[in-house]
């Protein structure tokens, strides 16, 4: 398959300065350099490598999946940016996922199919993302992104912001002899998330759940605890270093969840023969697209026999965004009504 040449950029008008004075919290004032805007088509990344892998600390909170309270993951996330939760799928439900996913990720050749140095670096040379996942298991289609534990953290996560939905689901699988990942924040799917700054709420929530243990050796995730307090412009990233972040080792079963705001990335692998393997489900605002084509590429007669928060998640229902009569619509009606299902 060819690789396709990535699009002109495209530039932030000059106004944008109107724009970041709409604050989420009208009662704070955030300050902001005013300098020459960079394209909003692609961040830059952080990818110093002079540093070495850091030591560990500081560290993350963790929760037994048995005793967690969404509330109380949320009230985590707020504070430090990201909460590791053990267990969160058990051993059966990572193995069928595993044997479900394993040939179709087999199958591909690892590196970006974007002609462009930097998404190139960050999507990782040796590196496989696999989508698709609705499609290709049915424990990811049946329990994952049906899971109460997941939707009741959703609830809480959005439920200032009014609804949410699946941006993406993807198997990352770091592979041996991987650099770091420069480091990012995963909200720069969204221009105004970035140009509003800190004050806006958090744009999605990501859980990457380990297919197998995730270790410092083999690329287990890298996170800076309490960046997403950090401030931030379209100017200035404020993306730290590696010298600040934690390892986040996990389990196979354990998931780290995370929001937008966090400076992350995956960690390098110096492994030669194990490939780190987490699959990344990132639900964000439903007042945002999707990143993945979920409407154009699934098969409607999988999608009809699933349950309605699954339907609505991949787009194929009508979403209520905060003061919004609804997005996602035909004739202003529920889409539901046109599919007939």
């Amino acid at each position: 398959m060819f690789a396709r040449k990535l699009q002109p950029a495209f530039r932030a008008p000059t106004q944008v300065s109107a724009i970041r004075q709409l604050k989420y919290n009208p009662l704070k004032t955030v300050t902001r350099s005013t300098g020459d805007l960079k394209s909003a088509g692609f961040t830059p990344f952080s990818t110093s490598e002079s540093v070495h892998q850091p030591s560990g600390k500081p560290t993350l909170r963790r929760v037994r999946r048995d005793v967690l309270n969404a509330k109380e993951i949320v009230r985590i996330m707020s504070e430090d940016g990201a909460v590791v939760i053990e267990g969160l799928l058990t051993q059966d439900q990572v193995a069928r996922y595993n044997a479900e996913t394993e040939p179709a990720l087999a199958a591909m050749h690892p590196g970006s199919l974007v002609d462009h140095e930097e998404i190139q670096s960050f999507h990782g040379r040796n590196t496989k993302r696999l989508c698709n996942l609705t499609t290709l298991s049915k424990t990811f289609r049946e329990e994952v992104i049906n899971s109460d534990t997941i939707h009741s953290i959703c609830d809480e996560f959005f439920h200032m912001t009014g609804d949410y939905w699946l941006s993406t689901a993807q198997v990352m699988s770091i592979g041996p002899g991987s650099p770091r990942q420069p480091l990012h924040r995963d909200h720069g799917n969204w221009y105004p998330a970035r140009a509003m700054g800190p004050s806006m709420p958090e744009s999605s929530i990501s859980f990457l759940l380990a297919q197998n243990n995730t270790t410092e050796e083999n690329g287990a995730t890298l996170a800076i605890p309490r960046s997403h307090l950090w401030d931030f412009t379209l100017e200035n990233d404020n993306l730290g270093s590696y010298e600040q972040c934690t390892i986040v080792e996990l389990n196979a079963g354990d998931a780290l969840v995370i929001g937008g705001k966090i400076v992350h990335g995956g960690g390098a692998n110096r492994t030669k023969d194990i490939w780190r393997k987490v699959t990344t489900v990132m639900f964000c605002n439903a007042a945002f697209t999707q990143e993945e084509a979920f409407q154009i590429v699934l098969d409607r007669e999988l999608v009809k026999k699933l349950p309605e928060r699954v339907k609505k998640v991949l787009g194929f229902r009508t979403v209520y965004p905060l003061q919004s009569p609804g997005l996602n619509t035909l004739n202003n009606d529920d889409i539901a009504e046109y599919l007939g299902w």
